[in-house]
C-alpha cells in the first residue's frame, strides 16, 4: 500500500468516526466532539502543583495559625480548646487526582472514589507540622469533610499513614445523607469544645453564606472580613470549590457546554476595541 493511499484511508476513517451511524430515515449525524471541560483545568492544576506561590501560600496560612495558637494558650479556656479542618486541599493534597482528569477530559466524580481508596494524598505544606504542634499541646482536632461517610476507612488510613494526629473514628466526620451542609457537624463539636479557629479552602469550612450565588459569597467575605487571618484559615485551591458551583447558580447538573458558558460569562475583560473594561463582576467596586 502505497504512502498517500494509506493516508487517505487513515482520513476516511477519522470521517467515519465522527459520523453517528446513519438512523433508519437513511439521515446521517454528526457526534458532538468531547467537551474539554476537563481540559479547561490544566492551568489551575499546574499552578496548583508546581507554583512556589501556592507553597508559600499554605505555609503563610498555617504560620498565622500557629501564631493565632499560642496566643490562645497563653489564656485560660474552660472547654478544651479544638480546631475544625476542612481535609481535602485544607490538610490533604489531591491534585494528581485533578491532574489525571485534566489529562483524560475527565471532571469530578469521576475515579473520585478510585483515587479515595487508594489514600496516596500528601499533606499539603504546613498542615503537618502545624497539626503535630496543636496535638502535643492538646488541642483537639476535628476533620470535617464532605468526603461520604462510605469513605471514612480510606479516609482514616490516609491521614494515619501521612503521620497526621487524631485521626480516628470520632475526630473524622463526614457528610451523610442528611447532611446539606457542614454546620450541624460544627454545631455539634461547639456544644464541648473552645473551636478557636476553622481551616479550608472554601467559605462553607467556615460557615454558611446566605445563598451559593457569587454575590452572597462576596458579602459574606466583607461581613467577616475580621475573621481572615484570626479565627478563619483560608487555603488556596483554584481547581474546584464552591466558587465554580457560584457560576453555574449551585447547579453542578448542566451540560458541559453550558458550565463552559457561564465560566466565560462571569470573566470582566478589557475590550482593546473599546478601550473600557466590560462585564464587571459583582466582586469589582
Amino acid at each position: 500500500m502505497n504512502k498517500f493511499k494509506k493516508m487517505a484511508m487513515q482520513a476516511s476513517a477519522a470521517l467515519l468516526m465522527a459520523l453517528s451511524v446513519i438512523s433508519f430515515s437513511g439521515t446521517a449525524t454528526i457526534t458532538a466532539a468531547k467537551s474539554d471541560i476537563g481540559n479547561q483545568n490544566t492551568m489551575a492544576v499546574a499552578w496548583y502543583q508546581t507554583s512556589a506561590e501556592c507553597k508559600a501560600l499554605y505555609l503563610q496560612g498555617y504560620n498565622i495559625a500557629r501564631r493565632n495558637l499560642d496566643q490562645d494558650l497563653a489564656q485560660a479556656s474552660a472547654q478544651p480548646r479544638a480546631i475544625i479542618l476542612d481535609i481535602d486541599e485544607t490538610v490533604l493534597d489531591n491534585s494528581p487526582y485533578q491532574a489525571y482528569n485534566a489529562l483524560h477530559d475527565e471532571q469530578f466524580p469521576d475515579h473520585w472514589n478510585d483515587w479515595v481508596n487508594a489514600a496516596k494524598a500528601k499533606p499539603v505544606p504546613g498542615a503537618k507540622d502545624f497539626l503535630n504542634y496543636a496535638n502535643q499541646n492538646g488541642v483537639q482536632i476535628y476533620y470535617v469533610s464532605d468526603r461520604s461517610t462510605g469513605q471514612l476507612k480510606a479516609t482514616k488510613k490516609n491521614l494515619a499513614n501521612q503521620g497526621l494526629p487524631q485521626a480516628t473514628d470520632d475526630h473524622i466526620l463526614l457528610k451523610g445523607k442528611n447532611d446539606k451542609s457542614k454546620e450541624t457537624r460544627r454545631q455539634a463539636i461547639e456544644k464541648n469544645n473552645n473551636v478557636i479557629m476553622f481551616f479550608g479552602d472554601s467559605l462553607t469550612d467556615m460557615n454558611d453564606p446566605k445563598s451559593p450565588s457569587v454575590k452572597d459569597r462576596y458579602q459574606d467575605v466583607m461581613e467577616n472580613a475580621n475573621q481572615f487571618g484570626s479565627k478563619y484559615i483560608i487555603l488556596p485551591c483554584p481547581m474546584y470549590g464552591g466558587w465554580e458551583g457560584a457560576l453555574y447558580g449551585g447547579n453542578y447538573n448542566i451540560s458541559n457546554a453550558q458550565k463552559t458558558k457561564d465560566r466565560k460569562s462571569h470573566l470582566t475583560y478589557f475590550n482593546p476595541k473599546t478601550n473600557k473594561v466590560e462585564n464587571k463582576t459583582v466582586t469589582e467596586p
